[in-house]
């Protein structure tokens, strides 16, 4: 929540404090506004968004993860489509 989604959503936003019981500023200080893209990335250390689809299957669970992004020329960042899977299975 701490990205432009407390702009894009601010319903969710507001949601998302009232279940916490904290101010947005508690939550989500400014000095950490959008952290994972200004700390983690120029370490190589990426994240997925936005992920859907039957997620709620594999809470809570250690599995290998691939991730296959769509190619494209000149892209930073990209659809992709990341599976699961359970090698216990």
């Amino acid at each position: 929540m701490n990205t432009k989604i407390a702009e894009w959503r601010p319903d969710l936003f507001e949601e998302c404090c009232k279940k916490h019981g904290k101010t947005a500023e508690e939550l989500f200080p400014k000095s950490s506004y959008q952290l994972m893209h200004i700390v983690l990335f120029p370490h190589d250390i990426i994240h997925a968004e936005n992920l859907g689809g039957e997620i709620d299957k594999v809470l809570n669970r250690r599995l290998k993860v691939g991730i296959f992004p769509w190619k494209f020329f000149g892209g930073e960042s990209a659809f992709c489509r990341i599976v699961a899977f359970d090698e216990n299975a």
